[in-house]
């Protein structure tokens, strides 16, 4: 319903909205268009043909250089095998993966929680969000534009389509994330509410222009502190 769409200069986000009851839920993926071009999660397999034709619009496959992986749940993995065999020029960075690829190794990068790789113009740095399912997940901070990846944390079913939530009454979205947060997803457990506020605050100290997630429409301006106080209530 919605194609790629600029959140900064050099960062666009891949949208893929479904209906979830009476509003939409989302499936997005991002490409960071700098000196060398990342693609960040790779969509459902079942949005394949919509996602190649977003994402190459984007980007040539030849120019890519990087593909990073949050976490390899079904819906942001399931176009990465076309995906490394277009983009041939790619190394894959990721967690470890549960599902082994059958791809050469040299061209897997193994990447953890504080740690950053330089891809051209920019340092891009694993960041694990405050909330997650699959263990091994990993968002991704990007120096040089503000632009966070949180994987599935802030995600939010919408009554309206759009990709910024700044196009939705605050209550419509705040209430939407919350909901997404306490209700939807099968989070990590964390067992200490002291230790859960210091991770959502180092998150929320690093210098954000943009909250993109893989299910929900992208946070900016002033909504950024009130979605961090919205996950903290979570």
């Amino acid at each position: 319903m919605l194609g790629p769409h600029r959140v900064a200069p050099d960062t666009v986000l891949i949208p893929r909205l479904v209906p979830v009851g009476g509003g939409f839920g989302y499936v997005n993926s991002m490409v960071i268009t700098g000196r060398e071009p990342v693609l960040v999660d790779t969509g459902a397999a079942a949005h394949r043909e919509n996602w190649l034709e977003d994402v190459f619009s984007v980007v040539d496959p030849p120019d890519v250089r990087w593909i990073f992986i949050s976490h390899d749940d079904a819906d942001h993995v399931g176009n990465l095998p076309v995906a490394l065999d277009l983009c041939a020029h790619a190394t894959l960075v990721t967690a470890p993966l549960r599902y082994p690829l059958t791809h050469p190794h040299h061209r897997v990068q193994h990447i953890t929680d504080g740690e950053s790789f330089h891809a051209g113009d920019r340092v891009l740095t694993a960041v694990r969000p405050p909330l997650y399912d699959a263990p091994t997940t990993l968002g991704l901070y990007d120096d040089r534009s503000g632009v966070y990846w949180s994987a599935d944390c802030f995600g939010a079913i919408v009554p309206t389509p759009t990709v910024n939530s700044s196009d939705l009454p605050a209550d419509d979205h705040l209430d939407a994330l919350h909901h997404f947060a306490t209700t939807l997803s099968p989070w990590h457990a964390w067992l200490d509410p002291i230790l859960f506020g210091a991770y959502v605050d180092r998150v929320a100290a690093m210098e954000l222009t943009a909250i993109t997630t893989a299910h929900g429409p992208t946070i900016t301006g002033h909504r950024i502190p009130r979605a961090f106080d919205t996950i903290r209530k979570a």
